[in-house]
């Protein structure tokens, strides 16, 4: 198990950031997938999926199926991928390994909304972050109290980590690509007016 948090926003939509907890298994050393919850709730809320692969299996696939995942470079770089509770030396490790990683990510269940208290909505697809100033500064501080973690530190020990570049296609939201899910009738009948 590996257990990460760190910050999404929704496509298309770059001021909704949200921050969220990955519970991981890795299922080999191309492939890990994340139950993700919501920080600091009681019982635990599960708000959604995300899968990570590594650049080398990434490069595999087609530019239509990359447009679906954001990279980590810069998550990894920038200490906004934290491990809170594991050892620095540990974390150093995983984060050499995840900085060449790539995310595709589906959140069902906007938490951020208040009075939210069931799933209400269409899933939406995240993104993640991949330069300084797109997140404020005061949400990465709020993120570091509740998760007794320090985004600076993290940072300055992660320099010597060096990142690849971004292959192509991937975080395609910065290209003004937004992916969305929807409700779509594929019926000709026009009298449904949603009362059974």
């Amino acid at each position: 198990m590996l257990f990460l948090n760190g910050f999404h926003f929704i496509s298309g939509q770059p001021d909704a950031y949200i921050h969220a907890n990955h519970h991981c298994s890795i299922m080999n050393a191309d492939f890990i997938q994340c139950a993700i919850y919501v920080p600091g709730t009681n019982p635990a809320r599960l708000a959604g999926i995300e899968y990570i692969v590594s650049g080398a299996l990434f490069s595999t696939f087609p530019h239509e199926e990359r447009q679906l995942w954001h990279s980590h470079q810069f998550e990894v770089t920038s200490g906004y991928l934290t491990e809170p509770g594991t050892p620095e030396i540990v974390d150093h490790e995983i984060m050499k390994i995840l900085v060449n990683s790539y995310g595709k990510t589906v959140h069902t269940w906007r938490y951020d909304q208040k009075d939210n208290d069931v799933p209400l909505g269409i899933p939406e697809f995240v993104n993640g972050y991949t330069g300084d100033g797109q997140l404020p500064q005061w949400f990465v501080d709020d993120r570091d109290e509740l998760m007794n973690v320090n985004t600076t530190a993290t940072r300055i020990a992660r320099e010597d980590i060096e990142p690849p570049p971004v292959q192509e296609g991937a975080d395609s939201w910065k290209y003004g690509y937004v992916i969305t899910y929807g409700i779509v009738n594929t019926t000709t009948d026009t009298t449904f007016d949603g009362v059974d």
